[in-house]
């Protein structure tokens, strides 16, 4: 375990009795009100990425109106670094950053920005372009 595996796993810890998993020592997550954020490190190196992740809803067959939605948000003031994107035919929401300099306070603020703008958008997008 490094330093910052050992970080994210200290964070989860402070996390009280949240739903939470310790799946490896680069993969965890957390339920943060209605969503499920993912956290991973890339690999155990120094040039580690952190990637924290968080599935809005199903997404088999893209919307080009909803794809045109989100790619205007991604990278506003409103999104606060996160960006939208679609894996596993799920839209998601997540925020990649090399573990260079990264602390605790900042892990703990990218992951509550995932949770809530996840939660905020999730429903939001689903009733606007009714999915």
């Amino acid at each position: 375990m490094n330093q910052y595996s050992a970080m994210i796993t200290d964070f989860l810890h402070k996390c009280g009795d949240a739903d939470k998993e310790f799946v490896s020592e680069h993969e965890w997550w957390v339920v943060s009100g209605s969503v499920k954020v993912q956290i991973f490190l890339t690999n155990m190196e120094e040039n580690a990425e952190l990637v924290v992740a968080a599935n809005l809803f199903p997404y088999p067959e893209q919307n080009a109106e909803v794809n045109a939605y989100v790619l205007k948000l991604n990278g506003t003031l409103k999104l606060k670094g996160v960006s939208f994107g679609i894996r596993n035919q799920h839209l998601i929401l997540s925020y990649i950053r090399p573990v260079h300099g990264l602390d605790p306070e900042e892990l703990e603020w990218i992951i509550a920005s995932i949770a809530v703008i996840a939660d905020e958008y999730d429903d939001f997008l689903i009733e606007k372009f009714k999915l």
